[in-house]
């Protein structure tokens, strides 16, 4: 018995120096890599901003027929990607609206501080919209249907550093209707999307 459990454990150790063997052949080969290195990823941006430092635009009251008021506004896209800029008015206006006659150019100006207009240059072809306040919120109520206007005149989208300078003039007409009327409180939102 001794000698077969001797037989048995001469047989194993065989076994193991023959394993280990073949373990040092499969280490002793050759190889070679590559790599790949340095990958990444990142999304881009989408940044608009105004000079309005939280300031309304206009604000009348007690109007008579014939007031207006004349604000600008710098519009400036800061994202990475290039972008469509649309101009609508999601608030309703209340019944002074139809009234109310709004002008809205697009141009440029040099530096001046929210509202001013002073150097304010239009660009060709005239103002961007021109009507009443109702009739604007009804025709530009949301992104879907908001008023584009790129950076000059030739642009089709708002890239890195554009700017652009909105003057708004609003004029009451002269109608009895309007008489003790109000528009409500509404806001003019430039919304950007990447293209």
């Amino acid at each position: 018995m001794l000698d077969k459990t001797r037989k048995f454990l001469m047989s194993l150790v065989v076994l193991a120096l023959l394993g280990s063997l073949a373990a040092f052949g499969v280490f002793a080969a050759f190889s070679s890599t590559t790599t790949n290195s340095g990958n990444s990823f990142a999304a881009g941006t989408v940044a608009i901003a105004d000079n309005d430092a939280g300031s309304a635009l206009y604000t009348v009251a007690n109007a008579k027929p014939g007031s207006t008021q004349q604000s600008c506004i710098r519009v400036t896209y800061s994202g990475s990607l290039d972008a469509d800029v649309k101009l609508y008015t999601a608030s309703a206006i209340g019944a002074i609206g139809p009234y109310v006659d709004l002008t809205i150019d697009a141009g440029t100006q040099p530096a001046a501080g929210f509202p001013s207009c002073t150097g304010f240059t239009a660009d060709a072809g005239g103002p961007i919209f021109s009507g009443t306040l109702s009739a604007w919120q009804a025709a530009h109520n949301s992104y879907a249907n908001g008023l584009v206007d790129n950076p000059g005149t030739v642009a089709t989208k708002w890239v890195t550093s554009d700017a652009v300078v909105y003057r708004f003039t609003v004029t009451l007409q002269d109608n009895n209707s309007a008489a003790g009327a109000s528009s409500g409180s509404h806001a003019f939102t430039w919304e950007a999307r990447n293209q």
